[in-house]
């Protein structure tokens, strides 16, 4: 295993601090390379073995990142992913990266824990060379969310909140089913192909096919329209989908 430091490391703030990391893991020695690696790379490294001492940590440490494992003793991966973006775990930290590690490579798992908010997924074994590359790469796209309130018709979407509303009825979204609609907003009328949807809101176009883009819009306008809303999403056929200002 190379462990010399990456070129282009972590950027600190004046003092000196590392960025924090969490890996959370039962396996101990998953847990030392990973923390090997990414030591190298220029991160300061924390670790939990189960789901709970994970958000314990989480809440405590303010992490600017967390790789985390699906299979956990106690509370598992998956719950505490949703428990972080519902807002349950560190409060503001909803956004807070996590890479998820999993031991299963089956689309299933991959596409529930992306939905729930997950910013990239390995499966074991796994490079930890190309770990820490995928930890740069996240928080390189990571950042603050808009603050600003995007109106189109009578669809809002609030940002801060993490909630959209169709005229006064708050419709009840998914985090990757919220980050579509909020992303179509903020570019009314511009058409994008399922497979730029993929790189924008999945942040990547090779693990989960096409087919994910359309179940996903399907299941945004199944809500939007029992909440009384027109089809704002309108099929371009043979291109992808486009929010329509005119409708």
């Amino acid at each position: 295993m190379n462990t010399s430091p990456p070129a282009h490391g972590p950027s600190q703030d004046p003092g000196g601090a590392r960025p924090r990391v969490l890996v959370v893991d039962d396996d101990q020695g998953i847990r030392t390379v990973v923390r090997w690696q990414l030591s190298d790379a220029g991160y300061e490294v924390t670790e939990a073995a189960d789901g709970q001492s994970a958000m314990t940590k989480i809440a405590e440490e303010s992490p600017v990142l967390v790789v985390l494992d699906l299979s956990l003793p106690g509370v598992g991966g998956l719950d505490v992913l949703r428990s972080v973006r519902e807002g349950r775990v560190g409060g503001a930290l909803r956004d807070l990266p996590v890479i998820i590690l999993s031991g299963r490579d089956g689309e299933t798992d991959r596409i529930i824990g992306l939905d729930l908010g997950a910013d990239d997924y390995l499966v074991k074994p796994f490079s930890p060379g190309e770990l820490a590359a995928r930890v740069r790469s996240v928080l390189r796209r990571a950042g603050p969310r808009p603050a600003e309130v995007i109106s189109v018709g009578p669809l809002r979407i609030e940002p801060t909140t993490h909630e959209a509303w169709v005229g006064d009825t708050r419709v009840d979204l998914t985090p990757k089913e919220f980050e579509l609609i909020a992303f179509l907003a903020a570019h009314p009328r511009h058409v994008f192909t399922r497979r730029q949807l993929l790189e924008h809101v999945w942040k990547s176009a090779e693990w989960l096919g096409e087919a994910t883009v359309t179940e996903h819009i399907h299941r945004v306008r199944s809500k939007m329209e029992s909440a009384q809303g027109p089809r704002l999403i309108r099929t371009v056929r043979g291109v992808g989908y486009q929010l329509d200002i005119r409708t």
